[in-house]
């Protein structure tokens, strides 16, 4: 019975609308709201066309044919009319209806009951609403017709929150990466730390990397759900850690090997859990437990971009996978996160949680380490909590702390095998203005039975204060920034060039936002930084308090249509060196791209950007950035992406 009912929305086509091929109505005038109701149908695949492609030449269909159209139903289901067709014979019917398709001519009936949504059965019951009259004339009994629909209806209901039970969504990526290295005497440095070799053309260093993430959330009960995000290509295994950066050149090859922490990933396809969990509601709040995402502030726990290049959601997202226990709660004002977990559970967290990239210009903290605090070794478990608190003003008040611990370097008798992170953050918004600031500190603990040694807790802190405001169209921002060169959270609060999480420096920032018409915008970022103790353990030997850093960036975006869009943007970076003797290094970055909708859930991106280099000719072993020769490089992408 229910899939009789759905016929009537293949009937509606067969008078009135041309092939769905086609996607245009041209004999139905777009001014009338059952173009809209057809179009749904047509979109959702219940209406299959008309043989022809159109209905009786190009002209607007009359109401008596749109209510013939419906009435073909009427041959094949006849207990949808009691008393068989009331108001006309069988061969009149048969003559009104001779110029349409039979439904012999519709290959693809059967399947339509598996397609119809809600929606599609309210646009079914809005048509047979307006065409009442004309329907009762053929002999339909409306009245039965509008309570098969409602039934069906019930039942679609029922199907849809069954469906509910298990969602399936996901995001499919396959991008091809290459760079060059255009000139220079030494190998060139991509924004990923990604050494570009000598050897390096676009057409001999491709790599084809796939990356397919099936996300399943299935209802357990009203108030439990499991969700997991399985992974499938080799884009993790072509990242080999997704919270640190890879030394050595990109993978080109399903032979070549990539060994960084004691992990060894071949370039091959493979499945991972990235994430599965269980999440239950308690009250006001909810527990997850399994492998789960989290995140809290920039300075305090984010998962840096290892890959600047492409745009994948699980690796941009800044969250860590997490495989533990995780509890969420609100209550009096105050919103609570507790979790507890093990991080060497997953093979591409490199350093469990990381405090300091690797390959960023010579910067070490006191321990050397890149895991937080500095611990030289991979963070095996974390505990810690973030509270917000809502205050006057409408603002927020945000409490952090967490706490990691090293097995390796508890084993290896280290003096120091912990670290602990903790800080406050406050947003306040005033109208058209914005304030902000936050305060972190990370500190790395003794071992308990380490003899002559004390945390590490000099020059490990960082704050950051924020002013914003928006005047008419125009966004800006300006802040003050000071990182102390201990600081080790595992956070991702800044970028200047190649060099990720700068420690060491302080100084103000400005950026600004402007929509300079329609569909082009503008953007702009400035730092103005300066080195706070020359004194550092930085692997420099020529730092002095009076060295700057300076970056400016802009870009440009033109969606110049519905489908396309344009970006252009540029970063300049210069190290100003105050000692005697040194000159200054440049670094820039020109990025131009191409992005293609083809519809709201697939489209691909074509990017290419120059990377230039200047050392300034300085004495080697005395260069203030990354080394006194220069060069010029060119990383170059083409991404295509769908959602499903």
């Amino acid at each position: 019975m229910n899939k009789a009912v759905l016929l009537i929305s293949v009937i509606i086509l067969l008078g009135c609308a041309p092939a769905f091929a086609q996607q245009a109505f041209t004999d139905v005038p777009t001014d009338h709201w059952a173009y809209d109701a057809v179009r749904l149908l047509v979109d959702d695949g219940i209406i299959l066309g008309y043989p022809n492609g159109t209905f009786g030449g190009k002209r607007a269909i009359t109401r008596y044919e749109f209510a013939v159209a419906i009435a073909r139903l009427v041959q094949y289901i006849p207990e949808l009319v009691p008393g068989g067709t009331a108001g006309l014979t069988r061969e009149e019917l048969d003559r009104a209806l001779q110029d349409y398709a039979k439904k012999s001519e519709i290959p693809t009936v059967p399947s339509l009951a598996n397609l119809a949504t809600k929606q599609d059965l309210e646009a079914i019951r809005k048509l047979v609403d307006e065409f009442r009259d004309e329907l009762a004339s053929l002999g339909v009994d409306v009245d039965t017709l509008k309570r098969q629909v409602a039934d069906l209806t019930c039942r679609v209901d029922i199907l849809e929150a069954e469906a509910r039970r298990v969602k399936f969504t996901g995001d499919a990526n396959v991008f091809a990466i290459a760079n060059d290295h255009r000139s220079g005497s030494v190998p060139a440095v991509d924004l990923d730390n990604r050494t570009i070799p000598f050897t390096a053309t676009l057409g001999r260093t491709i790599g084809v990397v796939r990356d397919f993430d099936l996300n399943v959330t299935g209802r357990i009960s009203q108030s439990t759900t499991a969700n997991a995000t399985i992974n499938y290509g080799n884009y993790l295994n072509y990242l080999v850690a997704v919270d640190d950066y890879v030394d050595g050149v990109r993978q080109t090859s399903r032979n070549d090997t990539r060994t960084v922490g004691g992990l060894t990933h071949d370039f091959v396809d493979a499945f991972f859990p990235y994430y599965a969990y269980i999440e239950a509601a308690l009250g006001v709040g909810s527990v997850s437990v399994g492998r789960f995402p989290i995140q809290f502030t920039p300075y305090t726990l984010k998962k840096i971009d290892v890959d600047s290049y492409t745009t994948i959601l699980k690796t941009d997202s800044g969250y860590y996978p997490m495989d533990g226990i995780s509890l969420a709660n609100s209550f009096g004002g105050v919103n609570l996160v507790l979790f507890a977990a093990k991080n060497d559970l997953n093979d591409y967290l490199v350093n469990g949680l990381t405090g300091q990239p690797r390959n960023n210009i010579g910067v070490f903290n006191q321990i050397g380490g890149n895991s937080v605090g500095g611990l030289t070794d991979l963070i095996t478990q974390t505990a810690g909590a973030r509270a917000i608190v809502g205050i006057p003003w409408s603002g927020n008040l945000g409490l952090t702390f967490y706490q990691a611990w090293s097995q390796g370097e508890f084993d290896a008798l280290a003096s120091w095998d912990q670290a602990r992170v903790y800080g406050a953050d406050l947003t306040i918004p005033i109208g058209m203005f914005s304030f902000g600031g936050s305060w972190t500190q990370s500190t790395a603990l003794v071992r308990s039975n380490a003899v002559g040694v004390t945390d590490v807790n000099d020059d490990a802190s960082a704050w950051d204060g924020r002013f914003g405001a928006t005047v008419g169209k125009l966004g800006i921002g300006a802040g003050y920034k000071s990182i102390g060169h201990n600081f080790t959270a595992a956070g991702f609060w800044d970028k200047i060039g190649h060099w990720t999480n700068p420690v060491n420096v302080k100084g103000p920032y400005a950026d600004f936002i402007y929509p300079l018409m329609g569909n082009l915008n503008f953007v702009a970022n400035g730092e103005f930084l300066t080195v706070i103790d020359s004194s550092a353990i930085t692997g420099n030997t020529a730092l002095t308090n009076d060295d700057q850093i300076i970056k400016a960036e802009g870009g440009l975006q033109w969606g110049f249509s519905k489908a396309n869009s344009l970006a252009l943007g540029y970063q300049w970076v210069r190290f100003s060196p105050d000692a005697a003797g040194l000159s200054n290094a440049t670094e820039t970055y020109l990025t131009i791209g191409w992005a293609y909708k083809i519809n709201p859930n697939a489209g691909f991106n074509v990017g290419y950007q120059f990377i230039n280099y200047d050392g300034g000719g300085n004495p080697v072993g005395t260069t203030f950035a990354y080394g006194p020769d220069s060069y010029r490089a060119g990383e170059g992408v083409v991404q295509f992406g769908v959602t499903f």
